[in-house]
């Protein structure tokens, strides 16, 4: 028969135990919390979304390239100096193209055009004005977008990207356009060669843009 202070002791390592196994598992609980705190996680991909309005945030730059074209009046390439500043623009072309200087400036407000020592000519649509004056459309307005591998507002047909979220190709604005040869600058992917291809009245127009510098401001 256990006596009254066997019991008693009994109890009391008992108790003790019991309290040594919390103080064990909390402690066990508190090493595989941290262990996982440290574990490395893995890199996460950015979404398509997040590259689009990573472009979409570009709005002042400088682009240096070349302008090539084909058309029934004009077969050529010149020199390209592109400089924007949000919603206002000068487009620089040099060289062969158009035998000298074109300088074509635009605001919100409309667009000019001056070749040469020519006095400027001004209209609301750059695309109809370098029509009017160089024998072929330059969409100015939509490659505010397509410069930067962007969709312009409007309807879209035909859009295709990469598996990174990249556009491939569209057609748009009566169009035809592929975008290729993407490059990283600073947060931004940006394409380095736009080909656009029109089924104009007056005959096809293929105009291409190759990128050689992006200065993002």
């Amino acid at each position: 028969m256990l006596r009254k202070a066997d019991v008693l002791s009994f109890t009391s390592y008992e108790a003790t135990a019991h309290r040594a196994l919390k103080v064990l598992g909390a402690a066990l609980l508190f090493t595989l919390a941290a262990c996982s705190a440290q574990k490395p996680q893995p890199q996460q991909t950015p979404s398509h979304s997040t590259q689009q309005q990573s472009a979409a945030a570009l709005q002042r730059w400088e682009v240096k390239g070349k302008l090539g074209v084909r058309s029934p009046r004009e077969n050529g390439s010149a020199n390209l100096v592109w400089q924007q500043a949000n919603t206002n623009y000068r487009i620089h072309l040099s060289g062969p193209l158009g035998a000298g200087s074109t300088t074509i400036t635009g605001a919100p407000n409309g667009v000019s055009l001056q070749k040469g020592s020519d006095p400027a000519v001004f209209a609301s649509n750059p695309a109809q004005l370098t029509e009017q004056i160089m024998g072929w459309p330059l969409p100015v307005s939509e490659m505010f977008y397509w410069v930067r591998g962007l969709a312009a507002p409007g309807a879209v047909s035909g859009q295709q990207k990469n598996a990174e979220g990249l556009l491939q190709s569209l057609q748009q604005a009566g169009w035809q356009l592929n975008f290729s040869d993407y490059q990283v600058v600073g947060p931004y992917k940006l394409p380095s060669r736009i080909k656009a291809a029109s089924s104009n009245p007056a005959g096809p127009v293929s105009v291409t843009v190759v990128v050689k510098e992006w200065i993002p401001k």
